[in-house]
């Protein structure tokens, strides 16, 4: 919370030394909570990394590229946990196994 303030006091000092003349870019203010800071849709612009556009990329400015976005990563994490899972499924299988051999060995030895 403190540094999206600090980022926020700093905002408006950049926009009460700004210059019309300067023509570039002033960043916006950060929402403080989380819902809003998380669909804030400036949080997502690189003004100060590229060179202005002509044209705004979809990405950066539909809400529906930008979710759309969201659900791809959280789809990709899904699967990755799910490859995790099916790994550890695996080792508990081979685990589960040794044990059981080690078990039927112990009885039958002392048969």
């Amino acid at each position: 919370m403190a540094g999206l303030q600090k980022y926020n006091d700093l905002c408006a000092t950049l926009a009460s030394m700004y210059r019309p003349e300067w023509a570039i870019p002033l960043p916006e203010p950060l929402p403080t909570e989380l819902q809003p800071l998380r669909d804030a849709p400036h949080l997502m612009q690189d003004v100060w990394i590229s060179h202005p556009m002509e044209e705004v990329p979809r990405w950066l400015q539909d809400k529906n590229v930008q979710e759309g976005i969201r659900a791809m990563l959280k789809l990709d994490r899904c699967h990755e946990e799910r490859r995790r899972l099916a790994i550890e499924g695996e080792n508990l299988v081979r685990w589960f196994g040794r044990e059981l051999a080690a078990i039927e060995l112990a009885l039958t030895e002392t048969s």
